[in-house]
């Protein structure tokens, strides 16, 4: 993978060893995996307590997500005095109760503290005074923890005392654990204090820790199983981890919590403590999984009805609400509770809901319900179940149709019919975007599966996997052989897998490869093929021309793949249109498309082709010159692509986001991107596509700085092969390897390159990419007339286009040649628009460029005014929700795989554009 810079930045995944205990150095203890933003904020905040400037944090999130452990860290930095303070349930209804709980570090309970005084202003004037008082002989940090189980008159002491510490040496950290709805229970006087919510572990610092505290070493297939099963929540992982027999790491049994470890220990107390009408209804949640509240309600109408019942299990913290459903709040804590229940109650439940489901129309869950209940279907088991995964699967619920293919599988008696279920369950998995289960179905399946039929539908899945998140060699050749082993008995299979079979060429850069693939699809075509056949034959035709430079030759094969995705009804017809589109030129088509592709795969149900549409999505917008939208659909598919298990797709989305930042010049941003796209690369999967992506935009980056030579020489390693072989890519980054080598004398290079250029752009046709054509001609022409012409023609383009960035650049480009031919005047025109139109797309490189040029030819812009706008930028009106949504500087940073300095220089602009002075003005703005 290219790289402009080396970053010393964390990634994510590494581990945070911080503090000794007496330093703030790095030490062994305690081990904070995946908070580094979190770290840093408190670090912040502990420098500015220590300086005299107190402040208040509040640390949120679920149980388990890690709060305790961050608050001793907080504690362990040099020179504090701590004082703490712990909630306790069995208190809360005695006022001022916990204040009389504090205790320092240093000695006795603070002595101003009576919570026999019933004026509540009165005890945070005299808690505040001594505080103070201790503050003066060195800082103070005062730590609440579980702040949701301090007496409400105590906590709103605290919260006084909170807003009347900024001019003290005073830390205080509160401690909350948030309710199922992610929101605080009962806690309004911390309303207003800074607030960072503890997130689901991401998958390599989950990783981490699971492999970390595990007692063996658990096979990958484990570890990608129990971070799907734990959902980032440190305590589960840890707790899964020392549960981990021989048997368990080595993935010959599903992930357990220990049951004599805290969570199920806990959960089971807190069942125990329910009233009978509430712990009926926690155990229908726990057979259930999770049900509509109204099927709940039908289950159990008496239990419903109770007053309480449902906000006792909502205090209790064993469920959670979402719109109109409820499940139990950890899956796994589920699972644990069931082998403590009573059978007998639980086959109560089971049935209970099956009936219920039934009446509803819902047969697929109704016969989930009916086996685990142990009903005698009287030798008609395995076809109810299939019978149900099918329904289930027709409706899209791919996730019970997985489950319902194995819990056949556990039913049956043959090996081979095993097999054939548990591949078809990983298909299901697959299909709903869960790429790990699909990992561990398939490899489950493998050793299992003897017809050959069935042996090529799991190379189709193994090759399918592997090209989201592997080794695209590998998937290639396992697609390969899915193909033939399916052209006898499913030819739209055997086409699909040879389609993917290329992709899995392009991006390693095989081409040689694709044009085998392309003549092989080309000899099997029959003179009769369904629609969907002919539009993947034509696919294949019309790409291997492009790639091979016949541009006029793929024109014809790539309309009709055009034509035929308008009328198709599967995401990746659609999307094979839309990759058509761009390579013809027709932009906003390509742009429908993927966009169409993206909303049919929600409705679909097919959401692992989310991210793979959101590819052409982001280049077409690109090419449209409509940035912000560009970046944004790469920031979804990144985080899609990331939450799908595909982190080859994820590697795409990065390297577009660094050509978005490298076109409007934001170097800095280029560098982030970068250095998180060879993060995230796993080594030796040869990924050639991102490769020879991330060389454009580095190159790009390098001409927006004006180094052309070094710009020419990363195009140069790029076309060799050396820095990603891609010809589709090459082609498009023609105009900046022209510029590049014109500025640096390779004009030779220049025009062999141009004259491919033109035999693309001519066959399509596209105003924009004439556009760019033109501008091309202009820089290599050494006649004057020309080239003038050149560039008027290029504008005239641009502007009917609508590409206003690339009108901007090229008016930069034709000021500069008249400024050197000594008019002036005509160059400020140009230069005047040009910098305007640099502010607004917040190319602020490209602005200061355009600025030099009208100093050079004899004006000056004030630094206050540069043509600037008062709208917000994309990347700006996204800096503020997210501010207004209570981020970080770093989380923000996180999100949009840009550098916390870039972040603030944004705000600043913000603030001097809205008028305001701070994050809350902003924020309040924004809310008007």
């Amino acid at each position: 993978m290219v790289r402009l810079y080396l970053s010393g930045t964390l990634t994510p995944g590494d581990t945070v060893a911080m503090s000794d205990g007496n330093t703030g150095r790095a030490g062994p203890s305690p081990r904070l995996h995946g908070r580094e933003s979190t770290v840093d904020g408190l670090r912040e905040r502990i420098s500015r307590a220590s300086g005299g400037n107190g402040s208040v944090v509040v640390l949120t999130g679920p149980r388990g997500s890690g709060k305790t452990t961050l608050l001793e860290w907080v504690g362990r930095d040099a020179g504090f005095t701590t004082v703490d303070l712990r909630g306790t349930r069995a208190e809360r209804g005695i006022p001022l109760s916990a204040l009389d709980r504090m205790r320092p570090s240093d000695g006795p309970a603070l002595e101003a503290v009576h919570p026999s005084e019933e004026d509540e202003f009165a005890c945070c004037t005299a808690l505040l005074r001594e505080l103070a008082a201790r503050c003066r002989r060195g800082p103070v940090l005062l730590r609440v923890d579980d702040a949701g189980s301090v007496d409400p008159a105590s906590l709103r002491v605290l919260g006084m005392l909170g807003r009347r510490v900024h001019r003290l040496a005073l830390l205080l950290v509160f401690a909350v654990e948030t309710d199922p709805l992610g929101r605080e229970s009962e806690v309004d006087p911390l309303e207003g204090f800074d607030r960072i919510d503890l997130e689901p572990l991401d998958e390599w610092a989950g990783a981490r820790l699971l492999r970390e505290r595990a007692r063996c070493s658990p096979a990958p297939e484990v570890v990608e199983d129990a971070l799907v099963r734990c959902g980032g929540n440190p305590l589960v992982l840890s707790e899964v981890a020392e549960s981990l027999t021989a048997e368990r790491a080595a993935g010959l049994a599903p992930p357990r919590l220990p049951p004599d470890g805290r969570l199920l220990t806990e959960a089971e107390s807190v069942l125990r403590g329910l009233t009978p009408p509430a712990r009926r209804l926690a155990l229908l949640l726990m057979v259930g999984e999770r049900l509509s509240v109204d099927t709940v309600h039908r289950a159990a109408p008496e239990d419903s009805a109770v007053p309480g019942a449902w906000s006792e299990l909502f205090r209790a913290g064993l469920i959670h609400l979402s719109e109109s459903t409820a499940c139990f709040s950890q899956d796994l804590v589920r699972i644990g509770l069931l082998d403590r229940v009573c059978p007998a109650e639980s086959r109560q439940a089971h049935l209970r809901l099956a009936e219920v489901l039934e009446r509803e129309g819902d047969r697929a869950r109704a016969v989930r319900h009916r086996c685990a209940a142990g009903e005698d279907f009287g030798g008609r088991l395995l076809a109810e179940l299939a019978g149900a995964a099918e329904s289930a699967s027709r409706a899209r619920d791919y996730c019970l149709a997985s489950e319902l293919h194995e819990l056949a599988a556990t039913h049956c008696s043959a090996g081979a019919d095993r097999g054939d279920r548990l591949l078809a369950a990983g298909r299901e998995a697959w299909a709903g975007g869960d790429t790990r289960r699909a990992r561990a179905l398939s490899r489950s399946a493998g050793p299992l599966v003897r017809e050959v039929r069935a042996r090529a539908a799991g190379e189709l899945l193994r090759g399918g996997l592997e090209l989201c998140d592997g080794d695209p060699a590998t998937a290639g050749r396992s697609l390969a052989t899915a193909a033939e082993a399916l052209l006898g008995t499913d030819r739209r299979a055997a086409f699909r897998a040879l389609m993917l079979a290329g992709e899995a060429s392009c991006l390693t850069g095989d081409y040689r490869g694709y044009y085998a693939l392309a003549h092989r699809a080309e000899r099997l075509r029959c003179r009769e093929e369904t629609a969907e056949v002919t539009l993947m034959l034509e696919h294949f035709e019309g790409m291997s021309a492009t790639f091979r430079g016949g541009h006029a030759a793929a024109v014809p094969p790539l309309r009709r793949v055009v034509r035929l995705a308008g009328d198709a009804a599967d995401p990746m017809s659609i999307i094979w249109g839309s990759q058509a589109a761009f390579t013809l030129g027709l932009l906003e088509t390509s742009r429908e498309l993927a966009g169409r592709a993206r909303d049919f795969a929600r409705r679909d149900g097919s959401t692992a082709q989310e991210p793979w549409a959101r590819v052409y999505g982001c280049l077409s917008a690109l090419s449209l010159d409509r940035y912000a939208e560009a970046e944004s659909t790469a920031l979804e598919g990144l985080r899609l692509a990331r939450g799908f298990g595909q982190r080859n797709l994820a590697v795409d989305h990065l390297v577009l986001l660094v050509l978005v930042a490298a076109l409007r010049g934001d170097l800095e941003t280029v560098r982030v991107r970068l250095d998180r796209a060879f993060a995230e690369e796993m080594s030796g999967r040869g990924l050639g596509r991102p490769d020879a992506f991330g060389s454009w935009g580095a190159a790009c980056a390098e001409l927006a700085d004006g180094r052309p030579a070094e710009a020419s020489r990363r195009l140069r390693l790029m076309r060799s092969g050396t820095g990603g072989s891609n010809p589709a890519v090459g082609v498009l980054a023609a105009p900046h390897f022209v510029e590049a080598a014109v500025s640096c004398g390779e004009v030779g290079n220049a025009e062999r390159l141009l004259t491919a250029f033109d035999r693309w752009v001519t066959s399509t046709g596209s105003t924009a990419r004439l556009a760019l054509s033109h501008r091309c001609h202009a820089l290599l022409a050494r006649r004057t007339s020309e080239a003038e012409e050149r560039f008027r023609t290029a504008v005239e383009l641009h502007r009917g286009s609508g590409n206003s960035l690339e009108l901007a650049k090229t008016e930069l480009l034709y000021a500069g040649r008249l400024r050197r031919a000594r008019r002036p005047t005509d160059a400020r025109g140009l230069l005047g628009e040009a910098h305007t139109i640099f502010r607004r797309y917040g190319a602020e490189r490209w602005a200061d460029r355009a600025r030099a040029e009208l100093r050079a030819a004899g004006h000056t812009l004030p630094r206050d005014d540069g043509g600037a706008v008062p709208e917000l930028t994309g990347q700006q009106s996204r800096i503020s929700a997210l501010v207004a949504e209570g981020a970080t500087n770093r989380e923000i940073a996180e999100r949009l795989c840009i550098s916390e300095r870039t972040v603030e220089h944004h705000l600043r602009n913000v603030f001097v554009k809205l008028g305001v002075r701070s994050r809350v003005e902003l924020t309040r703005t924004l809310g008007s």
